[in-house]
């Protein structure tokens, strides 16, 4: 990408980046993207896609380097304040929670309900939509198993659902 520095709307300038302190998982990155570009990370796994975007929007510290947004360093900036939002590849699935109280909470986020989403399970609605999802993906026989008790295959079909 050939674009100047004034021109950057994010610039990651000689970034690294180290877990353990010795292994550098992103090593010395230097990126600008300008405003408005559409831009695609492509790499094997623990290539240091993710870590890249986590140090963008502060869930990360480079432990080298400075990131800009629109010229100023965003280093020290606390995630809430950078205006960065970030959809994970596991969709924050409540461990402690079932299947079916896992589901009703995305159903509820869809019905803008989600504040009232378990207390509303009982709805007959929002039980047949529920119901329905649960066929759907093949679901019914893990509807009362927490996540954290399914095997990967099964939670992956969660995440999708």
């Amino acid at each position: 990408m050939a674009t100047s520095s004034k021109n950057a709307f994010v610039k990651f300038k000689r970034v690294q980046k180290s877990y353990d302190g010795e292994t550098l998982v992103v090593k010395d990155l230097n990126l600008e993207i300008p405003k408005g570009e559409f831009l695609t990370m492509l790499g094997p796994s623990g290539s240091g896609k993710t870590t890249c975007l986590m140090m963008l929007a502060g869930f990360e510290t480079a432990t080298h380097g400075d990131i800009l947004l629109d010229g100023v360093s965003i280093n020290n900036i606390p995630p809430h304040q950078r205006g960065i939002g970030m959809v994970f590849q596991n969709y924050a699935l409540f461990p402690h929670m079932t299947v079916a109280e896992n589901l009703m909470i995305s159903l509820a986020i869809a019905n803008n309900t989600a504040f009232d989403a378990l207390r509303l399970m009982d709805t007959p609605e929002l039980r047949q939509q529920l119901d329905a999802v649960l066929t759907r993906y093949k679901l019914e026989a893990h509807r009362d198993s927490t996540v954290s008790a399914l095997a990967q295959g099964v939670r992956k079909l969660l995440d999708i659902a």
